[in-house]
């Protein structure tokens, strides 16, 4: 029973250091826009912790968490799919759970958009070729290392007043990491694809079990009791016009995700640390969709600005 109900409880701890941390790619990407690199940094070694908190893992549980994949053209379109769509989006997966578990009832709009858009390209027959590659074991010693230089620079950096959110990301990596030890396919972007497999191919055997979705309501259970300030339902103002923009950024997240086998979350805690050159070239994918919608996002909104400007 407490095998059973462990994930769950990580996955609730997983959302309040997200919600705690404001943990996003896009917020990565804006404050390395911002010469600011050591937020971004620290999300990008969240899943390496893995091979710190599993070091006497048996080999067949970490061959099948740790999926990897040589670099081919589905991952590079789909990260720069995903990235434009999570500047549209203005977060990513995990944020935008987190938006939503604080009364941001508009992100029903992208999640619903990531299901249309995993299941938009599955239903097409297209021709995708994903090479898979052996699975690595045991981490380099060098990596280690690496890794905790890294984070001792970052620290070292930083002003002190941004140290705890730092530690908060790095202690949401860590227990993230036991969580996927425990259910590789924990992520939402796992569960969406895997719906997606199930509903449009007839693949019966893909149906999540009932723990899946427990571990997701867990998470945004505890996303929901770690929030400062919940919008409630009366409080939330519909506009069409923004359930429309969310739409279409949850779609184009969708379709990216599904090209690139799994969103950012996915690519973070799995793909990146298992050291799959597909996951590699996905991150740097994404951080430069991202960069380019929010260059996109600035521009426009420069341009509406001048012409008010212009028409007063």
């Amino acid at each position: 029973m407490l095998g059973y109900l462990l994930p769950i409880i990580l996955a609730c701890l997983v959302g309040i250091l997200a919600q705690k941390t404001g943990l996003c790619m896009v917020r990565g990407v804006q404050e390395l826009l911002a010469k600011r690199p050591g937020f971004l940094a620290t999300i990008l070694c969240c899943g390496f912790w893995f091979w710190l908190v599993t070091p006497y893992a048996i080999e067949d549980s970490i061959s099948l968490a740790m999926n990897r994949h040589s670099v081919s053209t589905p991952f590079i379109l789909g990260g720069l799919l995903f990235g434009l769509g999570a500047a549209i989006n203005k977060g990513c997966s995990i944020s935008t759970i987190t938006k939503l578990s604080k009364g941001h009832y508009h992100m029903f709009a992208t999640v619903g958009g990531w299901l249309i858009g995993w299941c938009l390209l599955a239903s097409i027959p297209t021709d995708l070729n994903y090479t898979p590659l052996a699975p690595i074991t045991s981490p380099s010693v060098t990596v280690v290392v690496v890794l905790f230089v890294l984070v001792a620079i970052i620290m070292f950096r930083i002003p002190p007043q941004r140290r705890p959110i730092l530690l908060g990301i790095i202690l949401f990596g860590v227990i993230a990491s036991i969580l996927t030890y425990q259910v590789p396919e924990w992520s939402p972007s796992q569960l969406f694809k895997d719906i997606s497999a199930a509903s449009i191919h007839g693949e019966t055997e893909k149906w999540p079990p009932l723990q899946r979705y427990l571990i997701l309501v867990g998470l945004v259970f505890g996303m929901s009791i770690s929030a400062k300030k919940r919008l409630s339902v009366q409080e939330f103002e519909l506009r069409p016009s923004q359930i429309i923009v969310h739409l279409i950024a949850g779609i184009i997240m969708g379709i990216g995700a599904s090209l690139a086998l799994g969103g950012n979350d996915s690519q973070l805690l799995i793909a990146l640390p298992s050291f799959s050159p597909a996951g590699a070239i996905t991150i740097f994918c994404m951080i430069a969709g991202i960069t380019c919608g929010i260059l996109i996002r600035k521009a426009i909104q420069h341009f509406t600005d001048r012409a008010t400007d212009t028409d007063q």
